[in-house]
């Protein structure tokens, strides 16, 4: 398989690119799964995440260090 690497300005690698008959492979490699991950998460999962999704796209967001110094007491 002939892959091309994308990369960033620091010349960190951010994308991969695969010749599109290795791509259609791969899709029906994972179509033989017949697994949606999503659909396997309990409900409170999911909706955890499209909480976090939803705050996310309005901003309301911490970092790292921030998180990190709130719950290293527990750690």
């Amino acid at each position: 398989m002939n892959v091309q690497y994308l990369s960033n300005e620091k010349g960190g690698k951010i994308a991969a690119v695969v010749p599109i008959k290795d791509w259609e492979k791969m899709q029906e490699q994972l179509k033989l799964t017949d697994l949606d991950f999503w659909e396997t998460l309990p409900n409170h999962v999911k909706d955890g995440i499209n909480k976090a999704q939803k705050q996310s796209s309005y901003g309301d967001t911490k970092t790292h260090d921030e998180v990190t110094e709130k719950y290293s007491k527990y750690l």
